[in-house]
């Protein structure tokens, strides 16, 4: 009895369940494989410098940072001056989560979708992105909130 193997049909559900759990506990055991990037490979800042990957991340970060201020304070302004405080913090709360849900499926691909600097800060105390890269999207970030606030404020 304990030499008979569990066999699921592949097209059912629980086949895939089952490959996940498998592939997760070979990625646990493994403890060398990184799932995200890392320094070893760094390459020096001029040539970083020159990379379109580079500039791509810093205009994606730029923007994801002003699409989140411009519309998490557009829903606390577009409560309504007579709406109770807990609607306007659930109208906010709501638009927080959602924007940054989206926002991060857009942007995480290209940039890794940082959009706050404590978070870039905090990838560049854990060495997973360079200096010069942290800085430049802080940097971008703080621009790119400043711009939402000011489109939406005025």
């Amino acid at each position: 009895m304990a030499d008979e193997s569990l066999h699921v049909p592949d097209t059912s559900i629980d086949f895939h369940i089952v490959q996940l759990f498998e592939r997760l506990e070979a990625m646990r055991k493994e403890p060398g494989q990184k799932l995200s990037r890392s320094l070893q490979g760094r390459i020096n800042m001029h040539t970083e410098l020159r990379s379109l990957e580079l500039w791509r991340s810093i205009t994606c970060e730029s923007l994801a940072s002003f699409f989140y201020v411009f519309i998490v304070c557009g829903a606390a302004a577009g409560a309504g001056v007579g709406a109770s405080v807990s609607s306007v913090l659930l109208a906010t709360a709501l638009s927080s989560g959602f924007s940054m849900i989206a926002l991060t499926q857009c942007f995480l691909h290209i940039s890794g979708a940082h959009i706050n600097p404590a978070v870039s800060i905090g990838m560049l105390v854990s060495r997973q992105i360079s200096p010069l890269r942290a800085l430049l999207y802080i940097v971008a970030q703080s621009g790119g909130s400043i711009a939402g606030a000011a489109l939406l404020y005025g």
